[in-house]
């Protein structure tokens, strides 16, 4: 019972510290170069349609939405998560 309630904290934690992160990646993304290609150095910024994970169990599923809306594939996170397997112990 006690290694439960650690454990279950533990995993609130990291989740609250990772969806704090995720929160602030896209303010500190707005002050990026707005052209699509720096011609210096030859990197690109891609288009992404952003969400947050809507829980501290779906980083798997949210990381691959994200990534996949760069192709402008729409995919909903639910059904990305149970084509995933993820469950409250994660993907």
């Amino acid at each position: 019972m006690r290694t439960d309630i650690l454990r279950k904290t533990a995993l609130t934690a990291a989740g609250l510290i990772t969806t704090g992160g995720a929160i602030a990646a896209p303010a500190t993304a707005a002050f990026a170069a707005p052209t699509a290609q720096n011609e210096r150095d030859g990197t690109r910024v891609l288009s992404v349609d952003y969400e947050a994970q809507p829980n501290f169990y779906y980083c798997g599923p949210a990381a691959a939405r994200n990534a996949l809306s760069v192709q402008d594939k729409e995919i909903d996170m639910d059904t990305m998560a149970e084509r995933m397997g993820t469950t409250e112990s994660g993907t």
